[in-house]
């Protein structure tokens, strides 16, 4: 078995998303973080009861997979109940938020892509060479 700490940085490695560091956005809220040369992926946890503080845009493309708990996402003039295990396509440019649902906490992953520059600092943790 070969150990990720001491593979290259560009190296295929394995991250456990329990081992990752958090960034706590708002409380109830915390996010890490992956990327490569062509995505960005931000691993996010909801405690129970958190809500949103409201829509936002992006011109990215978002998958929103939902693999632990449950979530309510609000997309355009639509409203979806993603249940684990269950991704959502969210187009770029699309206003769009989410929150948990239901008493457990809720593990999502989104993969926006192309590589979103702003998320880059959840990802220093990797140490990817671009």
């Amino acid at each position: 078995m070969t150990d990720s700490t001491t593979r290259p940085k560009n190296a295929a490695r394995v991250f456990r998303m329990d081992q990752m560091p958090l960034t706590e956005v708002r409380p109830g809220f915390a996010r890490t973080g992956l990327r490569s040369d062509g995505a960005v992926t931000t691993i996010n946890w909801f405690d129970p009861g958190y809500k949103t503080i409201g829509p936002h845009s992006h011109p990215f493309d978002q998958l929103s997979y939902v693999l632990c708990g449950a979530m309510r996402f609000f997309v355009g003039d639509e409203t979806f109940d993603v249940v684990s295990p269950a991704v959502l396509y969210i187009p770029g440019g699309v206003p769009h938020c989410a929150e948990p649902i239901g008493d457990e906490r809720a593990l999502n992953v989104d993969v926006f892509a192309p590589v979103r520059e702003d998320y880059l600092p959840l990802c220093e943790h990797q140490g990817f060479i671009a």
